[in-house]
């Protein structure tokens, strides 16, 4: 599990989340913002070197 910083695509806000590296890229889930409670949909398109590459997007786009 690795940290990223995520920003919510509804009120901007930082998120930290953790992301699971051992699973095979790409991954998509849902995660509510902490701030607003939004429903962010995740997508780890790749992790380099560790790193997890993340797309954040509205719910409903």
């Amino acid at each position: 599990m690795k940290s990223a910083v995520i920003q919510c695509p509804y009120c901007g806000a930082l998120n930290e989340t953790l992301i699971d590296c051992s699973v095979e890229p790409p991954e998509e889930y849902v995660e509510d913002c902490e701030v607003c409670c939004g429903p962010m949909v995740l997508r780890v398109l790749s992790v380099v070197e560790e790193v997890p590459v993340v797309e954040v997007r509205r719910e409903n786009e």
